[in-house]
């Protein structure tokens, strides 16, 4: 345990000096511009590089670690029987408990897994995260501000953030947030787990980089759906070049239409909606002749 604590505050001097390096090399640039520049100049130092892309590590199911090693989402009973529910309906060919199957945006915390990779873009006021998934951002204010009156409600939230420096090197290294103001439907996964339907989840993350590799978003989920909060950690894994960004629109390719309460499979080459369930009916006749 001393060899570990050791290693530890050797690792913690290391980064304390190299900070420390880094502001003293700031200064000569500082001095050439105005007292505004360089006031910010120092304050832009005070932040962490989590530049470059960020890939999901483990499974798509909410805990990382997937539900047979984690066990079964927390439902109270009453959303225990939603998700039995979903899951009959889910057998019988229809997509219940998965808003994105319509395109529905994931909303938070879902988007957060990162089917596709995401970017973090750090500033003073505002810390950005942009996903490929359905091109959405998140906008994290950390610029002091309280909550508003009234938060108009969206898929992603509404979020205020707080840097911390949890080391004492002088540089910011984990951002903790509190969204609130989520809109659904919503679900936790494409499992058949679902938000309650109040929309009053509220979400608390913690943010730091673990290692010069891995970035880990400690998720704790407070809804209404569940018997208490939900804590999960995921990570993600960092690459700093050969980047490739992809665009991923969902209603391009997506033949899952929902009318009503029923789902249909679009037919492209009939041009026909199919049932997805047994005993559903048609939207055209049987004996259509085709073209």
């Amino acid at each position: 345990m001393a060899m570990l604590n050791n290693h530890r505050n050797k690792k913690v001097r290391r980064s304390a000096a190299v900070a420390a390096f880094a502001m003293l090399a700031a200064i000569p640039a500082m001095a050439q511009g105005t007292p505004q520049e360089t006031a910010s100049a120092r304050t832009a130092l005070r932040y962490p590089d989590w530049s470059g892309q960020w890939q999901r590590i483990g499974s798509l199911n909410w805990p990382p670690e997937g539900y047979a090693k984690a066990g079964p989402a927390p439902l109270t009973p009453e959303y225990k029987a939603v998700y039995d529910r979903n899951l009959e309906l889910r057998a019988q060919g229809v997509l219940a408990g998965d808003p994105p199957a319509t395109c529905l945006p994931p909303g938070m915390p879902r988007v957060m897994k990162m089917s596709f990779p995401m970017e973090l873009v750090v500033t003073p006021g505002i810390t950005y995260i942009i996903a490929d998934w359905e091109s959405q951002v998140r906008r994290i204010y950390t610029d002091g501000r309280d909550w508003p009156s009234y938060i108009l409600p969206e898929f992603n939230g509404y979020s205020i953030g707080q840097w911390h420096d949890e080391n004492k090197d002088g540089v910011y290294d984990m951002l903790s947030i509190e969204t609130r103001g989520i809109k659904g439907p919503r679900s936790i996964d494409s499992t058949g787990v679902v938000l309650h339907e109040n929309n009053q989840t509220v979400v608390r993350e913690e943010i730091r980089r673990i290692d010069e590799t891995t970035m880990e978003d400690r998720i704790t989920t407070i809804d209404d759906a569940f018997t208490g909060p939900w804590t999960i950690q995921q990570r993600y894994r960092h690459v700093a070049k050969d980047i490739i960004w992809v665009e991923y629109v969902c209603a391009e390719g997506n033949r899952h239409v929902k009318l009503g309460d029923e789902w249909y499979f679009l037919n492209e080459d009939e041009g026909v909606l199919e049932p997805t369930r047994e005993g559903q009916p048609r939207l055209v006749p049987e004996n259509r002749s085709k073209p």
